[in-house]
């Protein structure tokens, strides 16, 4: 199946983002999504915990075919033509990761709030500098136990203590960072990412991409 982006910058996005989570699992596997003028793919970024997945959008040409695909990242990544405009999407794989079949509502979402870019940027910094000095001399297993119980601090500066719903965690934070959708500068930043709830789901839609968290 071969598609037609809106224009090359949305293919070079889509490329830079496949690129950035092969980065961080070789095997990574995305649900590529077309509904209307837009494409959706999901990924379930290698950060452990409670589920987090990676969203990246791109426009397509009007009157694109809706699919809704899973496929090895590696193989939609090639598919991209040199020019950004197209991209061959493989047929869909046998099976696929649980995550790829429990992905959130595209709407009913609730806005609650504003973080600012920088102030996600400073939480993640902050884990994995902790994450570093703890670590020496530790065997896997430690290693494991350490960055559960880091990334799975809140982010402080998005809590409301009267609400029972789960908090913004630093592995969230962590995953808009390591997959480049806070930008190439986030610690110095004046851009706000847009905080969005629909059941056990909490949304952050950052300047260059959405993550999703799940309860």
């Amino acid at each position: 199946m071969l598609i037609w982006f809106a224009s090359a910058r949305d293919g070079a996005a889509l490329g830079a983002y496949l690129e950035r989570l092969l980065h961080f699992d070789k095997s990574a596997v995305v649900r590529f999504v077309g509904v209307g003028p837009a494409a959706a793919a999901y990924s379930g970024p290698p950060f452990g915990g409670h589920p987090v997945l990676a969203l990246r959008l791109s426009a397509l040409q009007q009157g694109t075919e809706p699919f809704d695909v899973t496929v090895v990242a590696g193989k939609l990544l090639e598919g991209i033509s040199r020019d950004d405009c197209q991209v061959l999407v493989p047929d869909t794989m046998v099976g696929g990761p649980s995550w790829a079949g429990l992905l959130p509502p595209r709407t009913g979402w609730t806005r609650i709030g504003l973080i600012s870019v920088r102030e996600l940027g400073r939480a993640a910094g902050q884990g994995n500098a902790d994450f570093r000095f703890r670590a020496l001399g530790l065997d896997r297993a430690g290693l494991d136990a350490l960055g559960e119980e880091i990334w799975s601090r809140p982010v402080e500066a998005v809590q409301d203590p009267d609400s029972d719903a789960a908090p913004l965690t630093l592995r969230t934070a962590h995953a808009a960072q390591a997959l480049g959708f806070l930008g190439p500068d986030a610690e110095r930043t004046d851009e706000m990412a847009q905080l969005a709830r629909i059941g056990r789901w909490l949304r952050v839609d950052a300047p260059y991409g959405t993550v999703l968290q799940r309860d």
